[in-house]
C-alpha cells in the first residue's frame, strides 16, 4: 500500500477538500512519525513526455541510426535550448557548463526534459515536428497520433 498521494488543486473547493484530507492523514500519521506535505505547481504532463519520445524515436530511426537514442535526444534538446535562447525565451532550467578539474576541460550538462515546464514541453514538441520535417522524417503512427492529439488540445 502506497503512503504517497497526489491531488490536483484547481479551485478553492479542491483546496479545502485536500486540506481536510491532509489534516486527517497527518493526525493518523503522526502516531507513526513525521508527515511531509509538498505543494508545487505542475510541470510538464506525462503525456507530453510520451509525445516527444515517439517523435525522437522516429527522428533517431530515420535520420541518425548510427547514433544512440540518448545521443540524438541530447543533441535535439541542446538545439532546442539554443533556439529558445536565440528567441529571447530561454528555458527556465537551462543547461550549464562545468569545469572538469581532472581533464581541465569544460563539460556541458544539457537541460533535462524532466525539468521542462508545460509550455516548454509543448514548444519542444513543435520544435521536434519542425526538425523532423526538415529531415524528411516520415512520422510513424504513434508519432502522428500524439502530434494530432497535441494539436487538437492546443
Amino acid at each position: 500500500m502506497s503512503n504517497e498521494h497526489s491531488y490536483r488543486i484547481e479551485s478553492l473547493r479542491d483546496l479545502q477538500g485536500v486540506l481536510g484530507m491532509a489534516g486527517r492523514m497527518a493526525s493518523k500519521g503522526l502516531e507513526a512519525g513525521p508527515v511531509e506535505l509538498v505543494l508545487r505547481r505542475p510541470g510538464r504532463v506525462l503525456s507530453q513526455n510520451a509525445k516527444f519520445h515517439a517523435m525522437i524515436t522516429d527522428i533517431h530511426r530515420q535520420a541518425f541510426r548510427g547514433y544512440s537514442f540518448d545521443g540524438v535526444k541530447a543533441v535535439l534538446v541542446n538545439q532546442f535550448a539554443q533556439e529558445m535562447e536565440e528567441q529571447g525565451t530561454p528555458l527556465a532550467k537551462p543547461g550549464e557548463r562545468v569545469w572538469d578539474w581532472k581533464t581541465k576541460e569544460p563539460v556541458y550538462v544539457r537541460p533535462t526534459t524532466t525539468k521542462f515546464r508545460k509550455a516548454e514541453a509543448a514548444a519542444f514538441i513543435e520544435f521536434l515536428y519542425s526538425t523532423g520535417v526538415e529531415l524528411d522524417v516520415a512520422w510513424s503512427e504513434p508519432a502522428l497520433k500524439v502530434y494530432d492529439e497535441y494539436r487538437g488540445a492546443a
